[in-house]
């Protein structure tokens, strides 16, 4: 039973007499027999190789299946080494710095199989406090904070947000100085009408989280006004709280 797509180019070019060109055809070829449809060509050529080499029909038979399963799951001896090593920091990273492994993982999204949600709930299950999106405080990544228990504190990037442009997020972020207190403070900050409509709805219709369905509530200490960026917008002072 071979492990590697290497062992089974050494199993044709040993048992059925392939040259190396032939056994690399045959090892490109496994992940692709069902979807090319070329699994007969390699069959024949396969099961007779071994015939004249002089071993059973059914016995050549038994290999070539047993090569045809291994398609569906084989691997390079290298990359499977390359993957272990990888899983093995990783395990490492995870267990002993989960703040910084989550923040690593959520910035490489999408990735895997596993949403923000649940990457984010395995977090907290590991003791790391994990903050919501603000406008003042959050940057496009997610970033870590300031420890909060064993762990930095995990601050939820604006990339979580559904919608949402990184072109126009970064027109706030070098705007934003030391914080906005309304509305107005980002349309004089030059967050233009263009900015908004990008990622209004998402930012400030309370914010409703994308997580667990947690409720978040507001990002500004105001409440949400479609005006705000009128004309007059100026002359009418936002509602605070």
């Amino acid at each position: 039973m071979p492990l590697f797509q290497e062992q089974a180019m050494e199993i044709a070019i040993v048992a059925a007499g392939f040259t190396p060109a032939e056994a690399d055809g045959l090892r490109r070829s496994m992940a692709t027999f069902k979807a090319k449809g070329k699994v007969s060509d390699w069959e024949k050529k396969l099961i007779s190789g071994m015939m004249t080499k002089g071993y059973p029909e059914d016995f050549a038979k038994r290999v070539f299946r047993q090569l045809e399963g291994f398609g569906s799951y084989g691997f390079p001896e290298s990359h499977a080494a390359s993957f272990a090593l990888l899983v093995y920091i990783s395990c490492w990273l995870k267990h002993y710095y989960p703040d910084v492994f989550a923040a690593a993982i959520l910035n490489s999204q999408p990735m895997g199989f596993y949403a923000p949600a649940q990457l984010v709930s395995d977090a907290r299950k590991h003791g790391v406090e994990v903050r919501p999106i603000d406008i003042n405080l959050s940057a496009w990544d997610n970033t870590l904070e300031e420890l909060s228990g064993k762990y930095c504190a995990l601050r939820l990037g604006f990339r979580q947000v559904k919608g949402l442009r990184e072109e126009d997020m970064q027109v706030l972020l070098s705007a934003r100085r030391d914080g906005f207190a309304s509305l107005h403070h980002l349309h004089d900050a030059g967050v233009s009408n263009r900015h908004w409509k990008s990622w209004r709805t998402q930012m400030l219709s309370g914010l409703s989280a994308w997580i667990g369905g947690r409720r978040f509530g507001k990002c500004l200490p105001c409440q949400i006004n479609r005006t705000a960026f009128s004309k007059d917008s100026h002359q009418k002072a936002p509602p605070s709280h």
